[in-house]
């Protein structure tokens, strides 16, 4: 299994009580997905490997309950009845392949699609997209330049095109904004 065809949507940060249950912090828009999955994919990030689960020998973890809550998720995983089970899962991102994530409606991607994308306004390539970001008023790209980085907001006025296939989006910044 490739790390790179999955996608991360949350992380498991601590148990929740005797019987095994976690609680996982979404990192979806869509955390209400939890209660569709039937089986999760757990990756350990400092190790850069798939985790096993020591009930199956399977790299899949199979959910016997789910509850989404406003701000964390309450899992259990079969075979999974114990604490002292679970604690070994703590700090694991759970993930899903990549072609098991939310069909967005035309015109709208996820943020990962939009990464080292070139920028061009109107026609001048500007820099490329690192990434998007949002500090409160709305979604940001942060575009690197020759001359530094420089914020972007994601939205109609500025951003006309995004093509994923060839990695290119153009805008139509205002008079001064790169300077």
């Amino acid at each position: 299994m490739d790390f790179k065809n999955f996608i991360t949507i949350g992380t498991i940060v601590k148990t929740i009580g005797i019987k095994g249950n976690l609680k996982i912090i979404p990192q979806t828009d869509f955390p209400d997905r939890f209660y569709k999955l039937k089986k999760l994919f757990l990756y350990n990030e400092k190790e850069e490997k798939f985790f096993v689960n020591k009930f199956n020998g399977d790299k899949g973890f199979v959910l016997s309950e789910c509850k989404v809550l406003d701000r964390y998720i309450n899992i259990k995983f079969e075979g999974y009845n114990d604490i002292n089970d679970s604690l070994e899962l703590v700090n694991l991102n759970t993930v899903i392949d990549e072609k098991d994530r939310i069909k967005l409606d035309e015109g709208k991607y996820y943020f990962y699609e939009l990464i080292d994308s070139d920028i061009y306004d109107k026609g001048s390539l500007i820099g490329k997209l690192i990434s998007v970001v949002n500090y409160g008023s709305g979604d940001l790209f942060n575009v690197k330049s020759g001359t530094g980085e420089v914020l972007i907001p994601y939205n109609d006025e500025f951003v006309k095109k995004i093509d994923i296939e060839n990695k290119r989006i153009d805008v139509e910044l205002i008079e001064g904004f790169l300077d």
